[in-house]
């Protein structure tokens, strides 16, 4: 274009969407003026970029809550230019009798599958009436608008927690849900699998037996980093972890995962293996995450980690992917703990999954018969907008 139309004005972290649909319809003969391409006479088309005063809608994306949207925002911008560019591109090429009508249809096709549904992702953001509802429609915006080789710290990981119950709990393996209960003496071990290769922290915290690395921990055999779409177990081989009689209750398994080495929360942990940090409370990092906010709490710019190198770490992120449809678990397989993706723009994933744990026998029961009466997450689309609630011993064997 000889003079440059932002389809997406990005200022302040503003978003101006201009006739999206218009636009797909821009290449419509206006007038019958006509082409001559050799013998072949044929209408030409109107290119013209200009889009009336009338037809732009402001969507105001700017974000507190985490400066990692602004670079989703820079590239749904840019990515949304290119699809239009290359659309202007087309109608000129076909006036140019450089293609025929048959490339110019099958082409303009392609691209209108692109832009068309632009519009309404956007008034899904404009329209949403949570947070979890605007961070589930921009992601979808995102992910259709921006290219995967775009998208260059986009992470999904996927959690299962695998558990062998006691005799006394009727034995048997279970894969464990948010908040579940399981008894004393359950025998556990996890598999992870990301996508891409990534880098993966897992802890636990006990008010009584204090922090205990769960990966990475060579003595265990695991180490960072995972690769890609391999399911990791963790503690490798035959090895799992037992829960022991101490710290009835909910207990908080922590989870950080990113494309690149986490160096801060690495030092931390390894002073945790070493003994030199008992006490979750002792170290500035990993007392930050101790007090990540239950899903749906407001996000804070300041926090106890913010200069311990996670940026605003007391918050949950990352979306939680829908695990009932085509996001979950893969055709024939049981759905996992969890599938997480990283919010658009960012590269870091922080969860907490938390689990019941009861003493043997009735405890357990009644515990397990409580947990079948609570409702089912909800979910909009591949997201999940409402989530069980969140809050905050095991020994290797």
């Amino acid at each position: 274009m000889s003079q440059r139309r932002s389809f997406v004005h990005l200022g302040l972290g503003v978003l101006a969407v201009a006739g999206i649909a218009l636009a797909g319809a821009s290449c419509a003969a206006r007038s019958p003026s006509s082409v001559a391409c050799g013998a072949e006479v044929r209408p030409s088309i109107d290119c013209s970029s200009e889009i009336p005063e009338g037809d732009i809608g402001v969507l105001n994306l700017a974000s507190d809550t985490a400066s990692f949207e602004d670079v989703a925002i820079r590239r749904i911008s840019a990515e949304t230019e290119k699809f239009v560019a290359a659309h202007t591109r087309l109608c000129r090429d076909y006036n140019a009798c450089a293609i025929d009508k048959a490339t110019y249809d099958e082409e303009k096709k392609a691209l209108l599958k692109l832009l068309t549904p632009v519009g309404s992702l956007v008034a899904a953001v404009k329209q949403a009436s949570s947070e979890e509802e605007r961070q589930a429609a921009l992601d979808a915006l995102y992910q259709h608008t921006v290219p995967e080789a775009e998208r260059k710290e986009e992470l999904t990981l996927t959690l299962s927690m695998e558990a062998e119950l006691p005799e006394s709990a009727g034995g048997g393996t279970r894969t464990v849900k948010p908040d579940e209960p399981l008894p004393t003496n359950t025998r556990v071990f996890f598999k992870v699998e990301v996508k891409p290769r990534a880098y993966v922290y897992i802890f636990q915290n006990n008010a009584t037996s204090g922090l205990t690395v769960l990966f990475p921990d060579e003595r265990i055999g695991t180490k960072n980093p995972l690769d890609a779409s391999l399911a990791s177990r963790i503690p490798n081989g035959d090895l799992r972890f037992r829960l022991n009689d101490k710290d009835l209750g909910f207990e908080d398994i922590y989870i950080a995962a990113s494309r690149t080495p986490l160096q801060n929360l690495d030092e931390a942990l390894a002073r945790v293996r070493d003994g030199k940090v008992t006490r979750i409370k002792d170290d500035k990092l990993l007392d930050g995450m101790k007090h990540l906010p239950v899903e749906g709490a407001g996000a804070k710019k300041d926090s106890k980690c913010r200069d311990a190198g996670l940026e605003r770490c007391p918050r949950i992120r990352g979306l939680e992917l829908d695990l009932s449809g085509a996001s979950g678990s893969k055709p024939g397989s049981k759905p996992p703990s969890f599938m997480a993706r990283t919010e658009p723009g960012d590269g870091l994933l922080l969860k907490v999954f938390s689990f019941q744990h009861t003493s043997e026998g009735a405890a357990y029961k009644d515990a397990a018969e409580k947990y079948t009466r609570l409702p089912a997450p909800k979910t909009r689309g591949g997201v999940v907008i409402e989530r069980v609630r969140t809050r905050g011993g095991v020994v290797i064997e």
